[in-house]
């Protein structure tokens, strides 16, 4: 048997399963299947899925490698009265 769950009517939140929110009437009870069809998703769909992602492919290039890290900058201001009272 699959694991229980609670579904909020109003706003679709989902919450292991509690005989009090059971017995709401603004709650209903569903399966885990219900709950996470994700999770119960056949191989060929996810492998056709997969196929399709890489047929279409990606117009932008989203490497990040190349990105160079921003330069540290602290006003002297802050810096002075960040260091008042320190030994010099």
């Amino acid at each position: 048997m699959s694991k229980l769950f609670i579904r909020v009517k109003r706003d679709w939140f989902i919450y292991d399963y509690n005989p009090i929110l059971a017995a709401n009437p603004a709650c209903e009870v569903i399966t885990e299947e219900e709950a996470y069809p994700e999770r119960f998703l056949k191989e060929e769909v996810v492998v056709e899925v997969e196929k399709k992602r890489k047929r279409r492919g990606s117009a932008l290039d989203l490497a990040t490698v190349d990105i160079p890290e921003p330069p540290a900058v602290v006003s002297p201001e802050l810096a002075a009265d960040a260091s008042r009272g320190l030994p010099q």
